[in-house]
């Protein structure tokens, strides 16, 4: 399996710290629309001017589950909840139960899904009350997967996740699964994207006058 590794390099002559989210996936669902948020996936806290940072990854990616204190919006962070291991490749399903035991059932394989995606079907053992969330998460810079972007969870209701491989990177002090707003960024972000690309490293310079820019090896 490819990894693939994002470095950022502080040039901007200031402390700064970094955030990577990725583009939210695109989801399909047999209730309402969804909308799909994007959490704060790998943070570089405080690099000094010249300090730089790295995460290493690959394509794979798991469906989660949470709950919020709140309503789902920017700057809430989401609070325990459960993985599963899922491959978009062979569409695979998963359950989630809302009582106790609370979480995911056993991942099942077999084209479940629509192509690209992995599917998560809700029970109808819940309420909005609950205040749980669905959506992917990828692992990053600890042992733990981090969710990269969530959507609430709706009783008796399929979900397909489609993801698209493609990140972003912009300076601004996070917490990791944090729930960002992207469209109220104040400063530029770069764009990564190794669709077609034969390398697998991206370089990321934030100059003197705060822009990025983006160079693959």
């Amino acid at each position: 399996m490819t990894e693939y590794t994002i470095q950022v390099l502080n040039q901007s002559g200031f402390a700064k710290s970094y955030v990577i989210f990725q583009e939210p996936p695109a989801v399909i669902s047999s209730g309402a629309d969804v909308e799909v948020f994007s959490n704060a996936w790998v943070t570089f806290p405080s690099l000094l001017p010249g300090g730089y940072d790295k995460v290493i990854y690959n394509d794979v990616v798991e469906a989660y589950w949470g709950t919020i204190p709140s309503q789902l919006s920017p700057t809430v962070v989401v609070n325990s909840g459960g993985f599963a291991d899922v491959d978009t490749s062979t569409q695979d399903s998963v359950t989630f139960q809302g009582t106790s035991p609370i979480g995911f059932g056993s991942v099942t394989s077999g084209l479940a899904a629509n192509t690209g995606a992995y599917q998560i079907v809700a029970n109808s053992d819940f309420t909005a009350a609950n205040n749980y969330v669905f959506g992917m998460a990828k692992l990053g810079s600890t042992p733990i997967p981090t969710p990269v972007a969530t959507f609430l969870a709706q009783p008796n209701v399929t979900f397909d996740v489609i993801p698209v491989v493609k990140f972003y990177v912009s300076d601004g002090c996070y917490t990791e699964g944090e729930i960002i707003d992207v469209k109220s960024f104040s400063t530029q972000s770069v764009t990564i994207d190794f669709t077609g690309l034969p390398q697998t490293t991206a370089s990321i310079v934030q100059a003197a006058n705060g822009s990025f820019s983006v160079a693959y090896s």
